[in-house]
């Protein structure tokens, strides 16, 4: 029985997958294998990809055999031409604890599963991908590389993560510009619950260090709608303060406020010119995998 390449990047199959390594290598194999035209055309050490060729540029690299069969002027793209340093930052507060019922993992283990797989893609196209985790504190932190083991060392540090404390965007932001030696991508995973007028803001200032953003954020179904029907008691998992309340009573006013929620962070990265994709953790990874490819492919 063939197996749908949605499947592949269910994160209630890619969940039982422990091992990160493998889970990425499924998820972006699954993805690629269900392109309709992939981006990669070749996996050498130097070759990488196709493109579109643009008049004046040096017709030593136009493939003749391509535009025999084809008609179709294409431009062969090597390593040296496009590897840049893909930064990782994930948000491993508290917060990204939670799993509803309705979820496969936790907020965390999605994000993980996330920064995995594009690391994984990011590594296959020749760039240096570099992890920075916080919480109150940089709890990991690798610099950009792409010697061999590189993407060892960054899987090892997903596995070390442990969702804890609070949130402390503006240190790790500010801690982080003291890494960024040359122009690269900023791919930020959070959950960015109730830092919607601070995130866009400090991201943009990655953008004065010559670094476009990608944020991708991260929400479990619960967060979106308050599923439940009875009286609930709620604690935040980074303050515990607690509140008891029935959902039926307060769903009306909670989804407008998170609606309102949604609009200002989406406004907010709109003027700092960030790009930005809310992902539910029911999501298949083929959404941030697209959004990644499409970001990335701008920038070549």
């Amino acid at each position: 029985m063939a197996v749908a390449y949605k499947d592949f990047l269910d994160p209630a199959h890619l969940t039982r997958i422990e091992n990160y390594s493998l889970m990425a290598k499924t998820a972006v194999e699954g993805f690629l294998s269900g392109m309709h035209r992939s981006v990669f055309h070749g996996f050498g050490t130097e070759f990488l990809q196709y493109r579109n060729y643009v008049p004046g540029e040096d017709l030593k690299y136009l493939d003749w055999k391509v535009y025999a069969k084809r008609d179709e002027l294409v431009t062969k793209v090597y390593q040296e031409e496009t590897s840049m340093n893909c930064y990782f930052v994930v948000d491993a507060s508290a917060s990204h604890h939670y799993q509803g019922e309705r979820a496969a993992c936790t907020k965390l283990r999605y994000a993980c599963m996330i920064a995995a797989s594009l690391a994984y893609l990011a590594t296959r196209q020749g760039d240096n991908i570099s992890l920075f985790a916080y919480q109150d504190t940089i709890v990991e932190a690798l610099e950009p590389g792409h010697r061999t083991g590189q993407l060892h060392r960054f899987l090892q540090a997903l596995t070390r993560l442990q969702p804890e404390g609070q949130a402390n965007h503006e240190r790790l932001l500010k801690s982080m510009t003291h890494h960024m030696r040359s122009r690269g991508l900023v791919v930020y995973l959070s959950d960015m619950l109730e830092a919607e007028e601070t995130l866009p803001r400090m991201l943009q200032n990655l953008r004065f260090q010559h670094c476009d953003v990608l944020a991708l954020q991260i929400l479990d179904p619960d967060e979106r709608d308050l599923p439940h029907g009875y009286p609930v008691r709620y604690i935040d998992s980074e303050t515990e303060k607690e509140v008891v309340a029935s959902a039926d009573a307060v769903r009306g006013e909670y989804e407008k406020s998170m609606d309102q929620f949604m609009d200002d962070l989406k406004n907010g990265y709109r003027r700092a010119q960030v790009d930005y994709k809310p992902l539910i953790t029911t999501d298949h990874l083929g959404h941030a995998l697209s959004q990644y490819l499409h970001h990335r492919e701008s920038l070549a």
